[in-house]
């Protein structure tokens, strides 16, 4: 009686996976496979939960498993760097013109390809009573940061 026993784990058919990159999340990865001395093509399988968000690098790892239950694993990095920063959704903000002072501003908003709609802020104090110009700052999740300014103009 001859008896035949798979001992060989599963050879991934890369040397190295590919980075992926993106800048706000990956939905899923096309899974990589691997060759089998038994049964040919093996599909890996993570336990990584999609998507992912986190800003950085994950590392997920592939398994390869045989129906012998030889296994071999592979690791792949997904990179999440997001380097856009917001854009306001005015070109340009009107001027504010008061008599005496101007007592608050509804502040500007700007759409960030990850975080969506943004407000402004500024560190300008209120009341203004004197012509001014306020920059208004739009910063994203990443610490991307775009500005705007806005002409105030009192007059008596």
């Amino acid at each position: 009686m001859v008896t035949v026993q798979d001992n060989l784990a599963p050879a991934a058919d890369l040397l190295v996976l590919e980075d992926v990159m993106a800048q706000c999340q990956v939905d899923n990865i096309s899974a990589p496979t691997a060759t089998d001395n038994c049964v040919g093509s093996v599909i890996g399988t993570t336990v990584t939960i999609f998507p992912i968000t986190e800003q950085g690098t994950t590392i997920v790892t592939w398994t390869y498993e045989d129906e012998s239950g030889n296994t071999s694993t592979q690791t792949q990095n997904v990179i999440i760097e997001d380097i856009t920063s917001p854009t306001p959704d005015v070109m340009t903000l009107s001027d504010v013109e008061a008599e005496c002072q101007v007592d608050t501003l509804v502040a500007p908003t700007a759409t960030d390809n990850c975080s969506g709609q943004i407000n402004g802020t500024s560190n300008t104090a209120f009341p203004i009573s004197e012509s001014t110009t306020i920059t208004w700052t739009y910063e994203d999740e990443a610490g991307n940061i775009s500005t705007q300014t806005q002409e105030i103009i009192i007059e008596d």
